[in-house]
């Protein structure tokens, strides 16, 4: 009568599972780290209150479904003939023309905080927009806890890095969770039972000869490679070693490819032990070895250590040449050899403590850029600044600043035959629009762009528009002597509006209608009234966001 095969179920447990899939169903909490608190300082709309850097005093709105606005409007106009309030601009700053730079620097640091926080005008010149250099180092040599633009943007940056790894990791462990369990598969045979863990072959000898109770047990040892493969066979194959059949070795000692091999074989169904380093590596000793002549690159296995050649070049000071493969700043300190003593050098003793150098005293030599339309709208528009010439240290006159922009606007500077379509008159027109309209115009070279439009300034929002300048020679003079605007190509066009799709930002053209040539002798005024702009919103259209 043959045996009926007996049928083994084993529900896995907790202890037969993989370890990446216990408690799978419960994701993990970490607790997000608090920000670091940063001193407050006074608000944003405390310290750019001032739209522009002139006080004005106009009278209140009058409603005329309210008549008690009506004495509002009075008294507010009685008070100003009875007090006067002083006359406007109360300060005007100072600037210098700087030739090399086509620009006007402004070096008070009062009148350079001033420009900035009442209008944002300029650029700091080591700044990437607001002039805080000096706060910046100041905030590096730990002289304040005061917190800077660049400091919180880069802490920001820093903590969004850290929650996109922290998200793509616990990503990452999902699947791999996912993945071992699908790939575990419970256990069906004998020897897959007997591999399971907490099993003879995954008990760790705590006893001597590897025996779990105290008792002694024989461990089976290999003589040779044919064994070692036979074992390994046998294993693999769910076939138990036998202590019996192993054959006994003269040496008790077992060799490190045989340990190797045996516990690659005795690996089944995922339960492989890994390869361990062994604790005591050989320690190998490095030697570097010179060349005797100075004037050598190369080196022979016969010369003598010489580390006084490698730490200076041919013998004398440090010139930045390369001397046997070893840069000459290396010390030798850095290279685990002993420290040579110099003849200008002193042997610091162990005890004392050297002094640190101190710092040079921080001076601020920041400036303020302003562009010669930022230059002159201040200048001829708000009368709030004046600017002086290098040459003769005096200040210019509107007319002597107009015409200078007007040159310089050319490249190379164009000081004859200048046209209504001048550059500087082109991109003055668009800036004086949108400043009298009440927006922050700020050069877009960023953005590949003329000009950016903030709505208060860049401290609280991104720029909303991006403007891009173009002529227009819409006046019949100019269509009977045959002159057209620069061409422009739709793949230039749509190649602009994407970046500034991309950077969230509305694409604007803006185009000048250019006046005929006008007689010399006319003044700034006279000269931008004949301008006009036009304005054209360009926008991308999308069929799944623009339906309705």
């Amino acid at each position: 009568m043959a045996d009926t095969p007996s049928t083994v179920s084993v529900t896995p447990n907790q202890h037969d599972l993989p370890p990446a899939s216990v408690n799978s169903d419960q994701p993990t909490q970490v607790k997000p780290k608090p920000r670091p608190t940063t001193p407050k300082g006074p608000p944003l709309h405390q310290i750019y209150a001032l739209p522009a850097p002139i006080r004005t005093f106009p009278l209140p709105a009058f409603y005329p479904s309210n008549p008690l606005s009506l004495f509002h409007v009075v008294y507010a106009w009685v008070s100003q003939l009875v007090s006067p309030p002083p006359a406007e601009p109360a300060v005007i700053h100072q600037g210098t023309w700087s030739p090399e730079t086509r620009s006007v620097h402004i070096k008070d640091p009062k009148s350079i905080r001033a420009l900035w926080e009442q209008g944002f005008f300029g650029k700091g010149n080591y700044s990437r927009s607001e002039p805080n250099w000096l706060k910046r180092e100041q905030a590096r040599r730990g002289e304040h806890d005061g917190h800077v633009a660049e400091a919180v943007t880069a802490q920001r940056r820093e903590e969004r890095k850290m929650m996109k790894w922290d998200r793509a990791r616990k990503e990452q462990e999902a699947i791999e969770r996912t993945r071992q369990l699908e790939a575990w598969k419970a256990p069906v045979g004998p020897a897959e039972l007997l591999a399971l863990p907490n099993s003879w072959h995954d008990l760790k000898p705590i006893y001597p000869n590897g025996s779990a109770n105290g008792t002694l047990v024989r461990t089976p040892i290999l003589n040779s490679t044919r064994n070692v493969s036979e074992a390994t066979n046998a294993v693999s194959n769910g076939i138990p070693i036998s202590v019996d059949t192993a054959v006994s070795k003269t040496s008790t000692e077992i060799t490190t490819t045989e340990k190797e091999t045996i516990a690659v074989a005795s690996g089944i169904n995922g339960h492989s032990s890994r390869p361990q380093t062994p604790t005591n590596p050989p320690k190998r000793r490095k030697s570097v070895r010179f060349s005797p002549k100075v004037e050598s690159t190369t080196f022979q296995l016969s010369d003598p250590p010489s580390p006084h050649h490698g730490a200076l070049t041919n013998g004398t000071a440090i010139n930045g040449s390369v001397s046997n493969g070893i840069s000459p700043l290396v010390r030798p300190t850095d290279l685990g050899l002993s420290q040579p003593v110099f003849e200008n050098e002193t042997i610091a003793k162990p005890n004392s403590q050297v002094e640190p150098e101190p710092e040079p005293e921080l001076v601020d030599k920041e400036h303020l850029q302003l562009c010669p339309e930022e230059a002159f709208y201040l200048v001829f528009v708000l009368g709030v600044l004046s600017v002086f010439d290098p040459a003769t240290g005096k200040p210019m006159t509107v007319a002597d600043l107009f015409a200078l922009c007007r040159q310089v606007s050319y490249m190379p500077p164009k000081k004859i035959d200048l046209q209504p379509d001048d550059p500087f008159l082109i991109h003055y027109a668009v800036y004086h629009h949108f400043r009298s309209l009440g927006w922050v115009t700020r050069p877009g070279i960023k953005f590949g762009v003329d000009w950016m439009l903030y709505n208060r300034g860049p401290v609280f929002s991104h720029a909303e528009f991006a403007v891009i300048v173009l002529p227009a020679y819409t006046d019949p003079w100019w269509k009977a002597q045959g002159r057209q605007p620069p061409r422009k190509s739709w793949h230039w066009l749509h190649t602009m509006n994407r970046v500034q799709a991309t950077a969230l930002k509305t694409l604007v053209l803006a185009y000048v209608d250019v006046p005929p040539p006008f007689e010399e002798g006319l003044g700034a005024a006279e000269i931008f009234k004949r301008y006009r702009v036009r304005e054209f919103i360009v926008k991308r259209w999308l069929s799944n966001r623009n339906r309705d």
